[in-house]
């Protein structure tokens, strides 16, 4: 069975991929126990209001926590539907509040920005331009079958890189999330090397300082598909500072109860192209590590306050393992969940990320 992350969660669960040597069927934890834990060079996570609004939770209270966790990098998102309602009319009270808190705790930013940024549906449309343009599944990359909505998310594109690039906190640029992915979860919708080049040039002609580019990239379970997998990442590497990929867990097999665990060639795989990604003179990133469940017919796993396929403990040696693979930067993924957990008086979630940054 292969699969990506978003394939599994229509199928009835979601995740990646993890650095782990168990077989799929062993109920062992992802990594093995070191003596001490290892903390990668820039530790991280991922912030969506988006998550709060599903979750039901304040995200100026939660964001505001989170940056005292003690992270040295933070990933928010540029949503066009929350940006450009209304064509060619902009709001960026939201984003820029977000940035501003960043900068206060002096915690640096990536912000991806694009048709498609971190968290469900994967493609932000405005309601504006699905009802306009076309905007559905194809065999073709998207910007290919729909010019007209190509150049509508290159102007967003270079209306935010505009309105942000002088933030104090803003330190890289993603460019789209997943975008060479077919993703079922996104309609099977992708974008082609072509269009994604002329948005970094785009973005690289606003950047500031030492501002960078990151792009990043997903991978089949629960052994890698290097026929897709391979040229995503060398598009990746040919054009960004940082290459980032995104490593789950434990992931559900549809709903017959088990889960999956990627096998050994993901780390084999994740640690070659993390030394090539150096010998290229780029930055090796983890830009989703799992930190929250991914489970069976949910798309935020709240039920309840224990599942199966994260804890606090799996998080933790996950992270320490990504560290010894020489990955410098490693963004948790459920920062939103934690301070959801915490509010229903579960703190080990907050208090095992506590540990870790220090």
């Amino acid at each position: 069975m292969r699969s990506t992350r978003r394939n599994f969660l229509l199928m009835g669960g979601a995740g990646l991929l993890s650095l782990s040597r168990s077989h799929p069927t062993s109920a062992q934890t992802a990594a093995p126990v070191f003596n001490r834990f290892q903390r990668p060079q820039y530790l991280g996570t991922t912030f969506s209001p988006l998550q709060c609004y599903y979750l039901g939770i304040d995200y100026k209270k939660a964001f505001q926590e989170i940056c005292q966790l003690g992270f040295d990098r933070i990933r928010l998102g540029a949503y066009w539907n929350e940006i450009e309602r209304s064509p060619g009319q902009y709001d960026f009270t939201q984003l820029d509040w977000l940035l501003e808190e960043a900068a206060r705790h002096k915690i640096t930013v990536a912000l991806a920005v694009g048709m498609k940024v971190p968290r469900w549906p994967e493609f932000h449309f405005p309601q504006w331009v699905i009802d306009r343009y076309d905007t559905k599944a194809g065999d073709r990359a998207l910007d290919l079958r729909s010019p007209d909505v190509a150049d509508l998310s290159l102007k967003f594109v270079d209306a935010v890189a505009k309105h942000c690039r002088y933030s104090q906190a803003i330190q890289y640029w993603q460019i789209e999330n997943e975008p060479f992915t077919r993703l079922e979860i996104a309609g099977g919708r992708f974008l082609s090397p072509q269009f994604v080049k002329r948005e970094v040039g785009l973005i690289r002609s606003h950047l500031w300082r030492s501002q960078k580019v990151l792009l990043t990239n997903a991978i089949h379970l629960p052994t890698p598909k290097l026929s897709e997998d391979l040229p995503a990442f060398q598009d990746s590497l040919e054009v960004a500072d940082a290459v980032g990929f995104n490593v789950y867990t434990k992931v559900p097999a549809g709903n017959s109860g088990t889960y999956l665990e990627p096998e050994a060639a993901f780390w084999d795989q994740l640690q070659s192209w993390q030394k090539e990604i150096v010998r290229s003179g780029r930055e090796a990133w983890i830009a989703e590590a799992q930190a929250e469940p991914w489970e069976p017919q949910q798309l935020v796993a709240k039920n309840k306050l224990d599942y199966p396929s994260a804890s606090p403990r799996r998080m933790k040696q996950l992270v320490d393992r990504l560290a010894r693979a020489n990955y410098s930067t490693v963004l948790l993924w459920g920062s939103e969940y934690w301070y959801w957990q915490k509010l229903q008086g579960r703190n080990l979630w907050w208090w095992t990320v506590k540990e870790m940054t220090r």
